[in-house]
């Protein structure tokens, strides 16, 4: 049942098979590499030097090439960090795990040796793979899946049973989180879903524990087929919400998931990983343009082991438009109130050019969030990165903007490889209420945010409603129901912002006010390969900000989209928007109101909310006055019995509580405890 149907199946456009697909990526990664490592694996080149993680990366490939020698000592030379008299590093200590897995035989004995240690290392509590830290629990779920891979496939291979059955728990605690929940906590995320995707694998292909393959196996599934139904099958993208996502990722180009997508799909996938060997200028890279770290990293995905089952086989290969894609998933808290523990709503609508997505309450920080994203066709037939537009948000500070270039550094040592900063960051706390093509996005600065404004005074706060014009530019352009033949200039309070590019059609009408009363500035602006609409909650005298000045900034948007199809004209499309009413005020909550009438985009539309500045969860949030449902899963065309364990009895976790306290080598985090079942 979970044999490795990528292997046979993954035929893709290009028609090879997965793994030829792999093997020749890896190959030329091989190549490439002597442009970056002498044979003694000292580092050559100019550019960024490498961590020991991409090293380790870069290894696999290099030992399933047939270049064992050279593999051992580029591995040799890497470095981890130690801790007393423990090396620990989460990437390093468990991709160690998964080479002497899949190399073992192929390493020299001192770098078998070497590796075996570090793993051995990971077995610890602090630092270790045992560490609380690493649990499935509302946060970053690609560290625990690493440390699980571990743990399992370390303690068979070592013979360590006190290391596998910690690792059982996890896994089981995983199992957990998806019978009550539609999918894991660091949801849909271009760079770090493939990671967890890959522990997995890598587990249900190589673990001798029958019960953790079986586990293993059935979360890999579930995680394959999210992917698979907010996949756009015309465009060859992964569509939002993200959880967490980089400059590359709201770019839709080389990412981590574009590159693991193109492994088993094809060329259906947008951009190939094979442009990295002859970089196109206009591709944007994670890293600042750093080729070989992203070669490295894709040979990670490459070298993985991966089962995706019929369901998700089917969602890849095609879809019946409008498809919806719903799921609840759990998010953890932060230290102190500001960030709590929640559940959140991630949505996605596919339609024939282009695909919204939005989740109810952001991913931890915020930083990396995407909450409102739309992936979009530049053209009817996408044969190229080029041919996708997308469309997110930010609330950036002093100046922060997108398509920022910058080179890499270290201290005064500056380094060749350069490119767009790699993350525009976000200090907004943000709601959404998404009705099929609409979206009403409510955002403010996070109260806790002035915690680092005490550090760093704010000269200007301000919302942007990003739209990437790396493959085209915004070719109609209709504000206040007048056109306009540039995007520059003012935007007046209560004016819809609306545009075409390629073939969606959007308008945007910005939601911002501040408690003062005075007029917030919203203006068209652009950078580099981005246009986008600046709303100035505050710009001014740098100083520091109080919770409550932050408390009463409001900002947010509505945005409407559709299809070129779907209306005779960008004014027809604009003017069916000018009968929507709008009524939103602060008077101890948040009040806001949309109604939009009956017309050709279809009935009418009521979106009503009552939001406290702060808050993670509303005090109310209504379609067409019925409050939202929140299903566990709900996928068009896919029955409940389609996903493991939601079907299936109960099953209680055994009684396991492993810490004696729950400290962690790196830092102190505020605990208690209470029972412990022994």
């Amino acid at each position: 049942m979970f044999e490795n149907q990528a292997n046979e199946r993954a035929g893709g456009g290009a028609g090879q098979n997965f793994r030829e697909r792999t093997q020749q990526f890896m190959a030329q990664a091989v190549q490439a590499a002597g442009q970056w490592y002498d044979r003694e694996g000292a580092w050559l080149a100019d550019t960024t030097p490498p961590h020991t993680r991409e090293r380790y990366w870069l290894a696999g490939a290099m030992y399933a090439a047939g270049e064992a020698k050279w593999a051992d000592a580029i591995v040799a030379r890497g470095e981890t960090e130690s801790y007393g008299s423990i090396r620990f590093n989460i990437f390093n200590t468990n991709i160690a795990a998964s080479l002497l897995v899949s190399h073992r035989d192929k390493m020299s004995a001192a770098v078998r040796g070497r590796l075996e240690s570090l793993v051995r290392d990971g077995f610890s509590f602090k630092p270790g793979n045992r560490q609380p830290d690493f649990q499935f629990h509302g946060y970053n779920d690609n560290m625990p899946a690493k440390a699980t891979a571990g743990l399992i496939l370390g303690g068979e291979l070592l013979g360590c049973r006190e290391a596998v059955d910690y690792g059982l728990w996890n896994l089981r605690q995983f199992r957990a989180m998806l019978v009550r929940d539609g999918i894991n906590s660091e949801f849909n995320s271009p760079t770090y879903s493939g990671l967890t995707i890959r522990s997995m694998g890598d587990i249900a292909a190589h673990a001798q524990d029958e019960e953790a393959r079986m586990i293993a196996a059935g979360i890999e599934q579930r995680l394959w087929i999210d992917l698979a139904a907010r996949f756009h099958p015309e465009m060859g993208v992964l569509a939002g919400p993200y959880s967490r996502a980089y400059t590359v990722d709201t770019a839709a180009h080389a990412s981590c998931i574009s590159s693991l997508l193109w492994f088993c799909l094809g060329d259906l996938v947008h951009p190939s990983p094979l442009l990295l060997f002859d970089k196109p200028d206009d591709l944007v890279l994670h890293h600042m343009g750093d080729v070989p770290f992203n070669v490295a990293q894709f040979c990670w995905f490459a070298g993985g082991e991966y089962h995706i089952p019929d369901t998700a086989w089917r969602l890849f290969d095609a879809k019946s438009y409008p498809f919806s894609a719903v799921a609840s998933c759990e998010l953890g808290a932060g230290e102190g109130t500001d960030f709590l523990a929640r559940t959140s709503r991630i949505e996605t609508a596919l339609f024939p050019d282009f695909a919204l997505g939005t989740s109810s309450a952001p991913f931890g920080s915020m930083d990396q969030n995407n909450s409102y994203f739309v992936a979009y066709k530049r053209q009817e037939q996408v044969a190229s990165y080029r041919d996708i537009g997308t469309i997110f948000t930010k609330l950036a500070v002093n100046g922060d903007k997108p398509g920022t270039v910058v080179r890499a550094k270290d201290g005064d040592r500056e380094y060749s490889n350069v490119g767009e900063v790699d993350i525009v960051g976000s200090c907004a706390n943000t709601l959404t209420i998404q009705s099929g093509s609409t979206a009403l996005v409510l955002t403010h600065p996070h109260p806790s945010f002035d915690e680092a404004a005490a550090r760093k005074p704010l000269s200007a706060i301000s919302e942007q409603i990003i739209l990437s014009t790396h493959g085209g530019d915004v070719e109609e352009l209709i504000v206040g129901g007048v056109p306009r033949q540039d995007w520059s200039g003012e935007v007046r309070h209560g004016e819809w912002i609306v545009c075409r590019t390629g073939r969606l059609l959007s308008a945007f009408r910005p939601l911002v006010y501040t408690r003062s009363g005075q007029p917030v500035s919203i203006s068209l602006e652009s950078n580099a390969n981005y246009k986008f609409i600046c709303s100035r909650l505050y710009e001014g005298e740098a100083r520091c900000f109080t919770r409550d000045e932050l408390r009463y900034l409001f900002g947010g948007f509505v945005a409407e989209h559709a299809g070129v199809s779907d209306y005779a004209s960008l004014a027809a499309f604009a003017q069916e928007l000018e009968a929507a009413q709008f009524t939103d005020y602060y008077w101890t909550t948040r009040r806001v109101r949309y109604r939009r009438p009956a017309g050709q985009g279809g009935q009418p539309l009521e979106l009503e909310t009552s939001w406290s500045p702060g808050a993670m969860s509303p005090r109310y949030a209504t379609i067409n006055g019925a409050r939202i449902e929140q299903p566990l899963v709900a996928i068009d065309g896919v029955s409940s019995e389609e996903l493991p364990f939601l079907n299936e009895p109960f099953t209680s976790i055994p009684s396991f509580f492993p810490w004696e306290d729950l400290s962690v080598a790196w830092g102190e985090c505020p605990s208690a405890i209470g029972d412990r079942e022994e």
